[in-house]
């Protein structure tokens, strides 16, 4: 069985987590999980999880999801293929450099926001503060309390992925504009109160070639969903390109790329039917 995009069959699942797989209270929706299912059953399709998220915490939504799926975590700084064994090929992995790191921290401490460091193991913070346990229970991952000014001074750390500010509004969006006078290497993307920096080399599109390319298959064969300018790129380079309801109607988006129902609907369960369609009962 095929699903027909183009003269090419679409071949693999690419699907942001935050505000795309998962709804508003942090689970998958039934008959989003079901159709992603029965479209890998039926139709041998490739899942890919592409999320801003570390490797612990998107193993907790694969596991809610119940699939074997390949991973391009922190925005696309770890890229890694599921094996058919079970294991991973790391394909790629791209730390920020030590200098924007110093630099990001020893900056950012001058400001009300909570600080994150990720390593590929690890998530560190400045603080169990409100924005540290809040972050903790959407992502199910505890982070280690550390004085970040004595870790970055001292150079103590494994390589940092990722760096998370959260805070209110006015603090974050400071830091943000601070921050972009000498950007460095990286790629920052802030939504209200959140703020993530990785490198620049290591965003969605990129992650998603190399992981394509591993299992012999075209972006044109891609199905890609996403909420956020961070997945614009992606989105817009793919076969199927699809933006959720729930993105911010402010996006300007490719004319190629499509809104499906917000997260909260079932907005790639919905959008799956439509590309790759079944006779089975429609029970959303």
């Amino acid at each position: 069985m095929s699903a027909e995009q183009g003269t090419r069959p679409l071949a693999a699942l690419a699907i942001d987590i935050d505000g795309t797989l998962i709804d508003s209270r942090k689970q998958i929706m039934p008959f989003t999980r079901s159709e992603i299912h029965r479209v890998v059953e039926e139709y041998g399709a490739h899942v890919i999880l592409i999320t801003a998220r570390g490797p612990q915490s998107t193993a907790v939504i694969e596991e809610r999801l119940g699939l074997r799926t390949s991973y391009a975590t922190f925005g696309g700084s770890l890229v890694w293929a599921r094996e058919q064994d079970g294991g991973f090929l790391p394909l790629s992995e791209i730390p920020l450099l030590d200098a924007d790191v110093t630099r990001i921290v020893s900056t950012a401490l001058d400001y009300d926001v909570h600080v994150g460091l990720y390593t590929r193991d690890v998530w560190y913070v400045s603080s169990l503060d409100y924005w540290g346990l809040r972050e903790a229970r959407n992502t199910a991952v505890w982070p280690q309390v550390v004085d970040l000014d004595d870790v970055v001074r001292n150079d103590s750390l494994d390589p940092v992925y990722k760096i998370m500010f959260r805070g209110e509004q006015g603090p974050l969006a400071t830091l943000a504009e601070a921050l972009a006078v000498t950007p460095g290497d990286t790629y920052s993307h802030h939504i209200k109160h959140v703020l993530e920096i990785i490198s620049s080399k290591a965003v969605k599109l990129p992650a998603l070639a190399a992981l394509t390319a591993h299992l012999g298959i075209g972006l044109d064969q891609v199905i890609a969903f996403g909420d956020t300018a961070a997945d614009l790129e992606m989105l817009e380079n793919v076969g199927v390109g699809v933006l959720m309801g729930n993105a911010s109607h402010s996006l300007t988006v490719g004319e190629g790329v499509e809104r499906t129902l917000s997260n909260d609907e079932d907005g790639i369960g919905v959008a799956l039917r439509k590309y790759f369609p079944s006779s089975a009962p429609f029970r959303p």
